[in-house]
């Protein structure tokens, strides 16, 4: 978990390359490895990550042998065969790795942003433009990914309240128009503004339109892209964290635009924060983590249960963070039969034929995964991982 939400849940809770062997549990075959993982090794005082690959679902464990030791919880994306990764607040540059046809990854680039500025998604539309999101001086930077250097800056610091910066995170680039979720946040983990989107329409000067929505705050879950997405039949959602329950009043949940629209639909608006589930402790989630769109207005998250936490909370060994299905449409909740993780992990990937989860639980630390058709999972990882898989994503 970054160490924005570990700051961040703390408070909710409280109110290098090095070769490997098959025997080390890679598998060092030919052929390009099918999945990316980042690792957090909790067991030293600052959390540790790792950025590395696996080749498939039968390999039975990784290691960090063949990984890239990076800052800790990065954002990463994926375009093809490379990997773009920010450094969340511990650096301000963006790192290229390109995966090779020998499964490993190498770096190809970076680039360094101006100071503090805090680069968080990265957005590849084609192999001569990528938007990267800054969230701390409220611009979206615009990169040619492929030499790494950056062509054009545009500035949304005009629309920041209360502070010099709208804090743009999340994005999402559909008909040249470049949808970006702002936080709006002053204090980085808290809003009292509305639901926000910048609409940048890139064909037309880079002109911006603000939509808002007060039914909730806070848009978009920071460090997942997957919180901004567009369905089958062109509307768009976006999931609101409503400063992660610590907003009195306020209700996290997700907010649509309709294909064609420039504006929140009035008539919709999923409600998480109150929605009843059975099956948990207190039968609420204070906030979705990383949720992931399946199609077909299916979603897969974790989420926080604050009544399985302990006082004072541990972050290590609580396992607050359960397994859900989310139907869009029809406004549901339910609760997986997948083992609860801590907050270091966590993690949904949505493939063709399951879904896989990055859990830390009590039994087992690694990949699980989830049969969509049979609605069952396995009681023990398919994979074993070293550290806690912070983030999964397959090529």
């Amino acid at each position: 978990m970054k160490v924005f939400n570990r700051i961040l849940f703390a408070i909710l809770l409280t109110t290098g390359f090095i070769s490997c062997s098959e025997e080390e549990g890679v598998n060092t075959a030919d052929g390009k490895h099918e999945y990316l993982i980042v690792s957090n090794i909790t067991t030293t005082s600052n959390v540790n990550s790792y950025l590395g690959t696996f080749k498939d679902l039968t390999v039975g464990s990784y290691t960090n042998a063949n990984a890239y030791q990076t800052t800790s919880y990065p954002f990463v994306s994926i375009f093809g065969d490379d990997v773009f990764v920010t450094q969340n607040r511990e650096g301000d540059q963006v790192i290229k790795y390109t995966r090779t046809e020998d499964g490993n990854l190498v770096e190809s680039g970076r680039i360094t942003m101006p100071a503090d500025s805090q680069p968080m998604h990265v957005l590849v539309e084609n192999s001569s433009r990528a938007f990267c999101s800054l969230y701390n001086t409220g611009q979206i930077a615009v990169l040619d990914p492929s030499s790494m250097t950056l062509t054009e800056t545009i500035d949304l610091s005009s629309f920041a309240k209360g502070d010099g910066s709208p804090d743009p995170n999340v994005m999402l680039l559909h008909n040249n128009l470049l949808y970006v979720a702002v936080s709006q946040t002053t204090d980085t983990f808290t809003s009292t503004n509305p639901a926000e989107i910048l609409v940048i329409d890139l064909s037309n000067n880079n002109t911006v339109t603000s939509i808002t929505d007060d039914r909730a705050s806070f848009a978009g879950s920071v460090e997942t892209p997957g919180s901004l997405f567009m369905d089958e039949k062109g509307d768009i959602y976006i999931y609101c964290v409503s400063s992660y329950g610590f907003g009195p009043g306020q209700k996290a949940g997700f907010l649509r635009i309709k294909s064609g629209e420039l504006a929140f639909d009035d008539s919709y608006f999923f409600n998480t924060t109150d929605f009843l589930i059975e099956g948990i402790e207190g039968n609420h989630v204070d906030y979705l983590y990383r949720p992931t769109y399946a199609g077909n207005g299916m979603l897969y998250s974790s989420g926080n249960v604050y009544a399985l936490a302990s006082n004072p909370p541990d972050y290590i060994n609580d396992r607050t963070f359960g397994s859900f299905k989310l139907d869009l449409y029809n406004q549901t909740i339910e609760v997986l039969d997948l083992p609860f993780s801590n907050s270091y992990a966590a993690s949904p990937l949505v493939t063709d034929t399951e879904i896989l989860f990055g859990i830390s639980g009590n039994d087992g630390v690694g990949i699980y995964t989830y049969d969509p058709n049979a609605e069952e999972g396995p009681s023990a990882p398919i994979i074993t991982t070293q550290g806690d898989p912070g983030i999964i994503l397959k090529f």
